[in-house]
């Protein structure tokens, strides 16, 4: 679906995406195509691997205290299940050492088209969320730099630390030599969200006050800075929410678009020293509304919790400021970025059933001037991209661990703010 604001709720139905001109863009994803809780079958490129320069950026007590110039790149992604693609990535340093490797899955979330204000290229995009299970590739003895985080070996004794953000694709429209460029931010948090006992598949204390990210592209023309940054809000303007596929089967579930929503920010602070400075983390009320009400007239609608806080390390949804890319040299231009997660109750319309689930994603903001895909109706910048990576009926059991490792998605939630 092409990312846009909404001239107002009585126009949803007819602000489909419209076909491009002939020799532009791949066009729509097909994921808004049919009725409610059915089946759809995504329309998406063959998406090459990737190698790009990158940063790796540590933070103590939420603020920055490393950096290393890396080597960041995923192998051709497969797609074993609906709009969800797995690869695996590698991180290496400026001298060739590897550091970090692993799984990554990639869950597609959305397109649109952006414009190249250098060249008036215009770029389609797919943006995916990410999870990441990595490990070190350090030898034995070796001091780990940053990103390697002190969970794992040398240093630490956990097989994985899992990382999470998002990843884009960008494809020059006309298919010239510029072929496809490439985003990705990954973060691993301190031990308060990532090592808790008993919730975490993880557990221990190994980084209490140290954060850790990886970026990519990070270039002379276009360098990429850490800086703590407030998360914006506002009222949710568009998008989607999309269970994620039919019993696991490579047939989608067609998306289901937003009728209202807000993110309302109302403090910011450092979680892994639970103080009010460095602001480094922004937390959030954040919830919406579909478009989809099941037999009963209640449709999909998703709320972030604070529950438990800080036996659960989230109140609400917790934003992470990671920086950013600081020209509009090279995509993804002047973009700002934040990482998300946070506990929510989610009701599915499909099922007509509510979920507990962990969410995970990202924040951008500007980049690229993105295309309006309808005439005469404004664009948005500021987008939120989540995956939930567990979920477990409201009215049952609730397993642990629910955090420390890639676990199945279930529930997509991707919205805009102005």
């Amino acid at each position: 679906m092409i990312r846009t604001l909404f001239a107002a709720l009585a126009t949803l139905a007819a602000l489909s995406p419209a076909p491009p001109a002939s020799g532009q863009c791949f066009g729509p994803d097909g994921l808004d195509v049919g009725g409610c809780c059915q089946p759809a079958q995504a329309i998406l490129p063959q998406f090459p691997p990737a190698a790009l320069p990158g940063l790796g950026i540590c933070w103590d007590n939420c603020t920055k205290s490393a950096e290393t110039n890396l080597r960041v790149q995923w192998a051709t992604p497969a797609m074993p299940s609906c709009a969800q693609y797995t690869t695996t990535v590698t991180v290496i340093d400026s001298a060739g050492t590897p550091l970090l490797g692993g799984p990554m899955v990639l869950d597609y979330t959305r397109t649109w088209t952006e414009v190249d204000p250098a060249t008036g290229q215009q770029f389609q995009v797919w943006r995916f969320v990410a999870k990441a299970d990595l490990s070190s590739l350090l030898p034995a003895g070796a001091v780990p730099p940053c990103p390697v985080p002190a969970c794992l070996p040398p240093l630490g004794t956990q097989p994985t630390a899992f990382y999470y953000g998002y990843a884009d694709y960008a494809r020059e429209c006309t298919g010239g030599a510029a072929g496809f460029e490439n985003s990705l931010v990954l973060f691993h948090g301190c031990d308060f969200l990532q090592h808790k006992p008993v919730l975490s598949s993880r557990p221990g204390v190994f980084h209490p006050t140290s954060s850790y990210a990886i970026v990519a592209p990070h270039t002379a023309a276009n360098p990429f800075i850490a800086a703590n940054l407030p998360a914006p809000g506002g009222p949710l303007i568009a998008e989607a929410v999309r269970k994620t596929s039919l019993a696991g089967a490579l047939t989608c579930v067609t998306e289901e678009r937003i009728l209202q929503g807000d993110l309302a920010p109302f403090i910011t602070g450092c979680l892994c020293l639970l103080a009010p400075l460095p602001p480094q983390f922004t937390l959030s009320l954040f919830r919406g509304f579909g478009s989809c009400p099941d037999a009963a007239g209640i449709p999909s609608n998703f709320q972030s919790l604070a529950f438990a806080f800080p036996t659960l390390p989230w109140f609400h949804l917790t934003t992470t400021s990671i920086g950013f890319w600081s020209t509009p040299s090279g995509y993804p231009g002047e973009e700002f970025v934040w990482v998300d997660e946070g506990l929510f109750k989610y009701y599915d319309s499909c099922v007509s059933n509510d979920f507990f689930e962990v969410n995970y994603g990202a924040t951008t903001d500007q980049g690229w001037p993105v295309i309006a895909s309808t005439p005469g109706v404004p664009v948005s910048q500021r987008f939120k991209d989540l995956a939930d990576n567990y979920s477990a009926p409201v009215v049952g059991a609730h397993p642990v661990p629910i955090l420390g490792h890639v676990m199945p998605t279930d529930h997509l939630i991707y919205v805009n703010v102005p």
